[in-house]
């Protein structure tokens, strides 16, 4: 009986995990390994931090949260909010990396080739609330004005923390006595994937593949007035 109820538990739960989070060790050699590796990786450290700082503190009612209604609309605006914060981190943090020896502008469109690339996994998020759209665009706006001068600090994943504390369905009194806990679980989190970057990331081959796609690009927009 027990494991008949766990194993209901589990297969509602997985509706509210769409994230893709398998990854391989395979270099990051052009814009698009670069992007599927933020990608998963931004979608395992949302769906991990944001998942378990909720089972810590609903303990014993976390699987009986799942039907209630209120909580579960909240969760998936929380899922979708936390990858998005994610996502952009991650891909200002590889720009970056990338770019240590390039000009701003091209690590800041680089930074949104792979903002776009790992989004278009996931086209149409269901559940994500009716402000999907004008985050998506302010994200965007924000890689795009920004420039990384150190982009192994700490300091270029805030975004996701402060997504994580804002967006979790945690009451904002426990998150008051939480944030230094929650910030710290997510930092360590993303301490883990900047050493796979260093490990994986092949910089220049990277940029080698992103300068004619973003030169193409540039020429077509001229051409159309955009």
């Amino acid at each position: 009986m027990f494991h008949g109820l766990l194993g209901g538990f589990w297969r509602k739960a997985r509706l509210f995990m769409p994230f893709t989070t398998r990854w391989n060790e395979n270099p990051l050699d052009t814009v698009e390994s670069a992007a599927k590796f933020v990608s998963t990786r931004a979608a395992f450290v949302a769906q991990t931090t944001l998942y378990g700082y909720i089972r810590t503190r609903a303990g014993t009612r976390y699987t009986a949260l799942f039907d209630e209604d209120l909580f579960v609309q909240s969760l998936n605006i929380a899922k979708w909010q936390v990858f998005l914060a994610c996502t952009a981190d991650l891909a200002g943090y590889v720009a970056a990396s990338v770019c240590e020896d390039a000009d701003g502008e091209t690590e800041a469109r680089l930074a949104l080739a792979l903002f776009r690339g790992a989004l278009s996994d996931y086209p149409e998020p269901e559940g994500a609330g009716p402000d999907w759209d004008d985050e998506v665009k302010r994200a965007e706006t924000r890689l795009l004005s920004a420039r990384s001068e150190a982009p192994n600090a700490d300091m270029a994943f805030t975004g996701s923390a402060d997504a994580l504390v804002h967006w979790a369905p945690i009451s904002d009194e426990l998150k008051v006595l939480d944030e230094g806990i929650v910030r710290n679980s997510i930092r360590f989190k993303w301490k883990d994937v900047r050493e796979r970057a260093g490990t994986l990331l092949q910089a220049e081959a990277v940029l080698r593949d992103f300068r004619p796609a973003a030169a193409t690009a540039s020429a077509t927009a001229a051409a159309t007035g955009d």
